[in-house]
């Protein structure tokens, strides 16, 4: 018994339709660029200032600033919860939980942070808040629980100015306002810092007068360097920058936004 093969028509040999290959994967989509940021907006460190100011006239300037290092804090600690969290979300979570904490201890939830990618030490955050001088032990103890790094026992050479304590492995340090006087704005000046002191207009490097701390060199009449420092690049999500926040009571305060409804939440859930 013989088999035959099938004769090959002409149609087994012409291109697919329109000469367009198959999609191997028709159900992924890639994700969408995320944002990239060198700089503070213009006007944020002014928006920054008004911030503490109204936080001032409410006698709760603010006076304390906690700074956290991330690549510092999960050098020696590879099962700190914060480690998988993507920056945004890190933030986010600390924050929330700050929050409450300060509501708890009797302090308005009056806070700006800001994100900063400044030197080899890699990307670090900022978050200024108001809090009483006879809170400060507590929260020394409520920031090692929260980083999970233990407060360090000894007093460091290189202490920053104001500082009063700071990790074992130093990856958080907090510091105390020491211009009270001012009301904050010092402390807000500070985190505001990463706002180009310069700008160009019409091809033109020109000082940028919206910024109201800069140092001599830059048109301004503080010391050189202090309030000039570009503060690198940040990574945001696909539709936002996430690179600084001002607290939603304090914008509301500072005339940002309209005054909230009565029994509504001040701030979003964490």
């Amino acid at each position: 018994m013989q088999f035959t093969l099938p004769i090959e028509t002409a149609d087994l040999r012409k291109r697919p339709h329109m000469g367009a290959p198959a999609d191997p994967l028709p159900y992924v989509r890639k994700s969408p660029p995320r944002r990239l940021t060198e700089g503070l907006p213009i006007g944020t460190q002014a928006r920054f200032i008004a911030a503490a100011e109204a936080a001032a006239a409410q006698r709760k300037p603010l006076n304390v600033l906690l700074t956290i290092r991330w690549r510092s804090l999960f050098c020696d600690n590879d099962v700190n919860p914060l480690r998988p969290l993507p920056p945004p979300e890190r933030i986010r979570h600390l924050t929330g939980l700050l929050r409450k904490w300060l509501v708890r201890n009797g302090a308005p939830p009056f806070y700006i942070w800001v994100r900063e990618n400044a030197d080899s030490a890699g990307e670090h955050w900022h978050i200024a808040f108001h809090l009483p001088q006879k809170r400060q032990k507590s929260l020394v103890s409520y920031a090692a629980s929260l980083t999970g790094e233990p407060a360090s026992r000894r007093r460091p050479v290189d202490m920053t100015e104001g500082e009063f304590a700071r990790g074992a492995l130093g990856s958080w340090h907090l510091a105390r306002d020491t211009r009270p006087e001012r009301g904050g704005a010092t402390l807000a000046a500070y985190l505001g810092k990463g706002e180009p002191s310069q700008r160009r207009f019409r091809g033109k490097l020109i000082d940028n007068d919206a910024k109201p701390y800069r140092g001599t060199s830059y048109g301004g009449t503080f010391k050189d360097g202090a309030y000039d420092f570009e503060q690198g690049r940040i990574e945001g999500t696909a539709s936002r920058s996430d690179r600084f926040f001002i607290a939603n009571g304090l914008k509301r305060r500072a005339g940002e936004l309209p005054q909230k409804a009565h029994g509504s939440r001040d701030e979003p859930r964490p």
